[in-house]
């Protein structure tokens, strides 16, 4: 009796494909189809893709990180199945072969990305490898990755007392709290509650001598750069690299939000665009409302376990604080020619 081979011996690769439209997952489902080694499990739409990978349980999952015109939808599918289904292994489907896009789809769970301009016989090559649990990259993609690396911010390498007295599971809280992502997130990353986690980040804080994530970001970036690096951060927490308030800003936080609209507005380290200056404007208008009714709150619970006089000490010094805030008292040429003079002695040369 003759023996199998063994790619006769294994069932075939079950791969799910969402991309842009119809047309194109089709496309991509015949040209796998001509493989035996795959099986097209599913040619689904966006809305219906999260259904179809509960109920189909594809090997593979090929997804578009980009629908409908929308950069991030592709990517929310991406974060969403790779939550839940740990086993299922994601292609991303890239426009163009670019830093952020890269990233940002092995951030959300990708383990290969594959942009549109290669040719088919490699798609098929990397959905192969990803369906083995590989990494499919090419070395440009592979230089985006490592650059990434690089400039995340990690408690590794750090020079700073204060970050050696976190214990190694503060640190690696800290870390990803830093890098953006939800204490819902960090939870199951480290397999941990949510209180846990929120236990964790204020001992980060207090150990650290800061109130908040940006602060962590910023102190996490300066210390792992050095004082001397390019992009180094200044002094006052702030830095000159518009990356930075921006990935603050799309995280939600109101003061980042505030800048970077501030920056579209008068076309200081960003592109001047009315729309966009609009945009982060009214979310740093919405995200602010929200703080001041979350500390109006905390504030009167603390009123009524703190002496009338320290308040009115600390009322005194808020006042004169509240006046010296370097975002609201500056003009926004001024503002981004302080924090950004790099930029800003490019834009005028």
């Amino acid at each position: 009796m003759s023996s199998m081979s063994c790619s006769q011996c294994e069932p075939p690769t079950k791969v799910l494909i969402a991309d842009r439209n119809r047309m194109a997952s089709q496309l991509l489902a015949e040209s796998l189809g001509r493989n035996s080694q795959f099986e097209a499990v599913g040619v689904t739409s966006p809305v219906e893709t999260l259904s179809a990978v509960s109920a189909r349980r594809p090997n593979v999952a090929v997804i578009s990180a980009d629908f409908d015109g929308d950069p991030r939808r592709g990517l929310q599918i991406t974060r969403a199945i790779n939550a839940h289904y740990h086993d299922i292994h994601i292609v991303s489907l890239l426009e163009l072969s670019a830093p952020d896009p890269v990233v940002a789809a092995f951030r959300c769970g990708a383990k290969g990305v594959f942009c549109r301009s290669s040719p088919l016989s490699e798609f098929r090559a990397c959905v192969e490898r990803v369906s083995r649990g590989e990494i499919w990259a090419g070395s440009t993609e592979a230089e985006y990755l490592l650059a990434a690396m690089r400039s995340a911010p990690s408690c590794d390498g750090v020079d700073n007392d204060k970050v050696g007295m976190l214990s190694k599971r503060e640190a690696q809280v800290a870390e990803r709290a830093a890098q953006g992502f939800s204490n819902r997130q960090v939870a199951d990353q480290l397999r941990l509650s949510e209180h846990t986690v929120k236990n964790y980040l204020s001992h980060v804080f207090e150990k650290l001598g800061v109130s908040n994530r940006v602060e962590l970001l910023f102190l996490l970036l300066k210390e792992g750069q050095g004082s001397s690096g390019a992009v180094g951060l200044k002094a006052s927490g702030l830095g000159n690299s518009p990356e930075v308030y921006l990935r603050a800003a799309e995280e939600g936080y109101a003061a980042a939000q505030l800048v970077v609209g501030l920056a579209h507005l008068d076309g200081h380290g960003m592109e001047k665009n009315g729309h966009s200056a609009y945009y982060w404007l009214r979310m740093a208008e919405e995200n602010s409302s929200a703080v001041r009714q979350r500390s109006r709150a905390l504030i009167n619970d603390l009123r009524a376990r703190i002496d009338p006089g320290e308040i009115e000490e600390l009322e005194g010094r808020i006042a004169t604080a509240a006046q010296k805030d370097k975002v609201l008292v500056s003009e926004p040429a001024d503002l981004f020619k302080q924090h950004w003079p790099l930029l800003a002695d490019r834009k005028a040369s």
